[in-house]
């Protein structure tokens, strides 16, 4: 049995969710109505077992036990056209019977990679006593909905992909830049707020990397969040090398490895 809930009864899943062994911005923050997406239970009262499917693909599923008439039936809307917003998923860590599922597909059909979850830790960031200095010729500033046509470069669609519109994520991104003659250079900004916890999402031009400027402008965005009571969370690939050594080099702590698959629906049950 799978249910699929109205937008309004989406908080009901909250409790389940926060019982998770890891929580993702992008995934409460469509429960909390923050950001599209959609909510399938098991139950509508007291639900044991929920899969929340953001309109852009990312996905988790999250559970008090395993259920395995909710995974078939789980399966079966997998396989079902047009069931989901999105063509194309993105899941965070499935369970165990899930990922056995995927590997048996075959990595062509359902690829799996590593991503590593990291907590900002305030005592290895030594910096944030300190003045944040900008190379001269460059202004460190807010997002305004001015500046995000000079983002398009990056390909990140700050007003459709994460948030709802321009004003959306103005409000609401906590996104700081670096400027050059009135261009953004480098930005970041919370690709979702939820639950207490801000994902990062850092960028940087190309034709600037390899000067310090991603790192000035995440500094930036910690502050911010801190400043607001809110914890900076960075998700990246195992991979990914700059990342991961950007992360650690501004005092975000490692605190967990997991799967995460990606797959085109409608998948086979």
């Amino acid at each position: 049995m799978i249910t699929e809930l109205e937008s309004d009864s989406f908080p009901s899943v909250l409790p389940l969710y926060r019982s998770s062994v890891i929580r993702f911005p992008l995934i409460a923050a469509v429960i909390e109505q923050k950001q599209r997406g959609q909510v399938f239970v098991d139950k509508c009262d007291a639900p044991e077992a929920a899969f929340v499917v953001t309109d852009f693909g990312f996905t988790y599923l999250f559970e008090s036990r395993q259920n395995g008439d909710f995974d078939a039936a789980l399966a079966q809307l997998l396989a079902t056209p047009n069931a989901l917003k999105p063509g194309y998923l993105l899941w965070y860590s499935p369970p165990d019977q899930w990922q056995t599922r995927f590997d048996a597909l075959g990595n062509e059909l359902a690829r799996r990679r590593g991503r590593i979850r990291f907590e900002f830790g305030q005592e290895q960031a030594k910096w944030l006593n300190e003045e944040i200095e900008t190379p001269t010729g460059f202004e460190l500033q807010s997002m305004s909905a001015e500046l995000i046509p000079s983002t398009e470069k990056f390909n990140v669609k700050l007003d459709s992909r994460f948030w709802a519109s321009s004003g959306d994520f103005i409000e609401n991104a906590l996104a700081v830049c670096l400027t050059k003659n009135g261009e953004v250079v480098s930005l970041c900004y919370a690709a979702a707020v939820a639950d207490g916890l801000a994902e990062v999402d850092v960028v940087t031009d190309a034709d600037f990397r390899g000067q310090g400027l991603a790192s000035i402008v995440t500094k930036q965005f910690v502050k911010k969040c801190l400043s607001q009571g809110i914890t900076p969370t960075w998700d990246c690939f195992d991979y990914n090398t700059g990342s991961l050594k950007l992360a650690e080099r501004l005092g975000f702590v490692e605190v967990r490895r997991y799967p995460f698959y990606s797959f085109n629906i409608p998948l086979s049950a």
